[in-house]
């Protein structure tokens, strides 16, 4: 299983959790109480359709996650972010969030 770690750089909590191979992050974040949003954003978002683009991460390494989605090419993300609405874990990673203001 995955051991995702998740620096909230608003709230400056980190918190470590493991999901199963190919879980979706948002989900397993959900699951674990973890807060991938930033301020007002964790109540008016689009509940995980990659509409609003409000669960940007940064994720380290990008190889134990899919690749960028249409979705995410729409939003022009950079090369070492995703939305977590639309990442799949595949590996142990590391990752920023709260990024979207």
């Amino acid at each position: 299983m995955p051991k995702i770690t998740i620096n909230n750089t608003d709230t400056g909590e980190t918190t470590v959790f493991k999901a199963g191979y190919g879980a979706n992050l948002r989900q397993a974040a959900v699951f674990n109480d973890v807060e991938l949003y930033k301020g007002m954003h964790k109540y008016l978002n689009c509940r995980g359709m990659g509409a609003c683009g409000s669960c940007l991460i940064e994720v380290e390494p990008m190889e134990n996650v899919d690749p960028q989605t249409f979705i995410e090419r729409l939003h022009k993300l950079a090369p070492n972010q995703k939305l977590g609405c639309r990442a799949k874990v595949y590996g142990d990673i590391s990752v920023k969030a709260a990024l979207k203001d």
